[in-house]
């Protein structure tokens, strides 16, 4: 047995509460280190070279005046913005600069639709986990802690039982009485009788001034001296402990016991991590689920986004299939019917151009002979007659052509324009078109690649296609001035191009539409165009599935390009 004579620094404790004879205490706060009090910090005192807070340096101006070099209260510096153009930044954040936009008006990208779901998911799982984990770490926290918590106490109240029975029989050696308990790994046991404290171990330490150990609380040493048995959770040597005091009155003695927790605690953290990982798991099975359950959810969505794109091509007949979702058949009932409403719209628009187109051509025809009757006595005529009939002649010529147009594009709204495909060497249909229409007065340049380039088309509409960008290069910018055949991978390409005023960008689209004139329709006055010459070259290349665009040709003017889809390459003989 020896008696404590080293002091070893231990956290103090949260105060002690009472445990009775045979009654566990009620659980108490964890204890920690206790450090100094913070010194109180000491008014301020201004320095040497300023003024106090009441008094005013005699080089500046009070409250009340004004320096001659600042602006007054209603007037306002040439280098400081009015109130009224003040910039709303936000606090901590760099002035904007004129001409840019600052980051907190900037539009940020929102998500789509399957990853708002599936955060929404894993938000939820997340919250759901962490309220379980926390739940159940605190039942389990609060369970093993009052159950360590009265097991410390029976223990503790047994060995006093011991040890004031053998305090009794040993003549009141409290050494040998003390030396016969079996301290079980962790415990640590004192007594304390006649202002001297006794323990098998020397480790703990004392405290200076009274000579007790610093594991004990001063407040839980008291409280068991006055003859009331208490318990606290303390921080022994680093270490989280729980010390039980019992008083011995019988033998004039105070028996304690300071048993390590940190079995518990290590317990305690294995759940806290063990928890963590199910939480971060159940996380990510939210996410997945989420992403899954979007998946199912946008599903409906592709097929009315895959139907929607076939009847912007132009496949009028597509239509959603029926489903038994009874959230989706109204979507699916209302959507087919909105595009059998347009279809019929769209066939009636059709009918009605077909059908004003063929009761044109009668009357037309019959204007056309007559315009041909006088064009025969033509000699006889006076001079004013002459120029009449010549803008009758042209104008009937303008109108013919436009009924033809009508008449063609008709067609394709209807869906009753039919292809009458063949193979066909494509350069060679360029080069015999173009000589044809300008009588070798527009060159026509074939690249070595373009040589031997077979077509799957219609060789009229193609025809057509060449015709009409010639026509439009001769009526607003004076005529062709080259035309190029070339292939590039799978495309065979032909591209038409005019030293006219070109193209703006903006009408780069539209100048494909249907009687679309523009902002260039004041400079085109003298042009005898029917207005559908560009329509019917994109419905002519669309119908084989090719791409036509126009852009800037360098130098100046416009180059009308053509893409069309290879259908075989025949290399001549020798190449």
């Amino acid at each position: 047995m020896t008696r404590l004579s080293a002091a070893a620094p231990v956290a103090a404790s949260a105060p002690a509460t009472s445990a009775p004879p045979g009654q566990s205490p009620g659980p108490s706060f964890d204890g920690g280190a206790i450090g100094s009090p913070r010194p109180e910090a000491a008014p301020s005192q201004p320095r040497p070279n300023q003024a106090a807070p009441d008094q005013a340096r005699p080089d500046q101006p009070g409250p009340d005046q004004a320096r001659p070099d600042q602006p007054g209260p209603d007037q306002a510096r040439p280098d400081q913005p009015r109130p009224s153009q003040a910039r709303s930044d936000p606090p901590g954040a760099e002035p904007s600069r004129p001409g840019r936009v600052a980051w907190w008006h900037r539009p940020r990208p929102r998500l789509g639709l399957r990853s708002r779901v599936a955060l929404a998911f894993a938000a939820g799982a997340a919250v759901l986990s962490a309220a379980l984990s926390l739940t159940t770490f605190g039942l389990v926290h609060h369970y093993l802690l009052g159950e360590r918590q009265t097991t410390a106490i029976h223990e503790t109240y047994a060995h006093a039982r011991v040890l004031k029975r053998d305090l009794a029989y040993a003549g009141g050696n409290l050494g040998e009485a003390l030396s016969s308990l079996i301290d079980a790994q962790g415990t640590v046991t004192l007594a304390y009788r006649q202002g001297e404290w006794y323990s098998a171990s020397v480790s703990l330490g004392e405290s200076l001034e009274t000579s007790r150990p610093a594991s004990l609380p001063a407040a839980l040493v008291k409280m068991v001296s006055d003859g009331t048995p208490a318990s606290q959770r303390v921080m022994a040597q680093g270490q989280p402990a729980i010390v039980v005091g019992v008083p011995l009155e019988s033998v004039h003695a105070d028996y304690f016991e300071i048993q390590s927790l940190s079995d518990l605690n290590n317990t305690l953290t294995l759940l806290a991590l063990v928890l963590l990982c199910c939480s971060v798991a159940t996380t990510v099975g939210g996410l997945l689920v989420g992403r899954w359950a979007s998946g199912r959810l946008v599903r409906p969505l592709h097929s009315i986004a895959d139907v929607a794109a076939a009847i912007a091509g132009g496949s009028m007949d597509q239509r959603l299939t029926p489903s038994d979702d009874p959230d989706l058949s109204v979507l699916v009932a209302s959507f087919n019917e909105m595009v059998a409403a347009l279809e019929e719209r769209i066939k009636r628009d059709a009918r009605f151009a077909s059908d004003v187109s063929h009761e044109l051509r009668s009357p037309l025809t019959t204007v056309q002979a007559t315009v041909e009757l006088l064009e025969s006595s033509r000699a006889s005529l006076p001079q004013d007659s002459r120029r009449a009939l010549d803008l009758l002649s042209a104008e009937i010529g303008r109108f013919s052509e436009m009924v033809q147009d009508l008449l063609e594009i008709s067609r394709f709204d209807a869906g009753a324009a039919h292809l009458d495909l063949e193979e066909i060497p494509f350069d060679d249909l360029v080069v015999n078109t173009v000589a044809a229409y300008s009588h070798g007065m527009v060159p026509v340049t074939v690249t070595p690649q373009a040589h031997g380039t077979w077509l799957l088309g219609d060789r009229r509409r193609l025809q057509r296609v060449l015709v009409n960008l010639l026509d439009n290069a001769k009526a607003h910018a004076g005529g062709a001035v080259d035309v190029r055949v070339d292939r590039r991978g799978n495309e065979a390409e032909v591209t038409v191009e005019d030293f006219g005023p070109g193209v703006h960008p903006s009408e780069r689209v539209d100048i494909f539409q249907r009687f679309y004139r523009g902002a260039a329709a004041g400079r085109r006055s003298g042009s005898t165009g029917t207005g559908l010459g560009l329509a019917l070259v994109a419905e002519h290349v669309k119908a084989h599935h090719g791409k036509v665009d126009v852009t800037d040709r360098p130098g100046g003017g416009a180059r009308f390009v053509v893409r069309l889809p290879i259908v075989s390459v025949a290399w001549p003989d020798g190449a």
